[in-house]
């Protein structure tokens, strides 16, 4: 069994939120180099400073894959700080650790953040026009589906690798529909489905049920405009922040997903600051 002998030390203290924004400008690598900055000045620790550092080579490299997983996992430290989590980001090793070690007052808290890309064929039409994909838009329960199942896939994966936690697990997984690309009249070629997240919510809670060692599942969805609910029911443990846009096109919104037969639930402060901070 994996031993981790990780601990908060002495001189870190809660944080204070860091001026959350619900409508962001999306300029990226703008906002990254902004949140890489603040994490910096934050994040003291030698392993904090030589993982950022790390993710800032990867962000600039722009290879595809690489580049969305860096920014995603500046994008949830940000988040955590804002919500007043103290945080530190965790060195790899040869047995597989999360990524964040957060603490919200006395309360401890491993976050594992992990991203679905576009496939390729998704991925070879960012360049048709807008009006071509239309149909396809209409008639998105095939790509549901599969969406759905590469989270399944995703979820139980991760939580075979952090199976060997005594403590609560918080899985931030980032789902990337769409790049935006820029078209000759300015405006921006993008490709949204519309997901039912209370649905979506009902086949986590499902799965979840099946890995005690993951505490809840926090999703980013990126380009995916949630739908009207076909359902009046509501789950008690799905939070769906509220939908984030921009003029270029860019969309974003988070849901989070506790699992309520967690060997590890996340306490109840942290719990609230979580939903708050959505």
């Amino acid at each position: 069994m994996a031993q981790f002998y990780r601990r908060r030390p002495n001189n870190v203290t809660v944080s204070t939120a860091l001026n959350p924004k619900k409508k962001k400008s999306r300029d990226g690598a703008k906002q990254f180099e902004s949140h890489w900055k603040q994490l910096r000045t934050m994040c003291l620790d030698e392993d904090s400073q030589g993982r950022l550092t790390w993710l800032k080579e990867q962000y600039e490299k722009k290879r595809r894959g690489a580049m969305e997983s860096a920014q995603a996992e500046v994008d949830i430290a940000t988040l955590l700080m804002n919500a007043g989590f103290a945080l530190s980001f965790v060195k790899e090793a040869e047995t597989r650790t999360a990524d964040l070690e957060c603490y919200f007052e006395h309360d401890r808290l491993f976050v594992e953040v992990t991203v679905i890309v576009p496939t390729e064929p998704e991925r070879s039409k960012e360049g048709v026009p807008h009006h071509e994909v239309k149909a396809e838009e209409e008639s998105s329960d095939f790509l549901q589906d599969a969406l759905v199942k590469r989270m399944l896939a995703r979820i139980n994966e991760k939580s075979e690798q952090l199976v060997d936690y005594c403590a609560p697990v918080l899985l931030a997984l980032t789902i990337v529909h769409q790049e935006q690309t820029p078209l000759s009249n300015g405006r921006m070629n993008s490709r949204k489905m519309a997901l039912d997240l209370q649905q979506l919510g009902g086949v986590i809670t499902t799965a979840l049920g099946r890995v005690p060692q993951l505490s809840g599942v926090l999703f980013t969805l990126w380009n995916i405009q949630p739908a009207e609910s076909r359902s009046n029911i509501r789950l008690s443990n799905v939070y769906v922040g509220d939908w984030a846009s921009d003029l270029n096109g860019f969309s974003q919104v988070r849901c989070l997903m506790l699992n309520h037969k967690a060997s590890y639930p996340i306490e109840p402060d942290a719990r609230i600051a979580l939903q708050h901070v959505i």
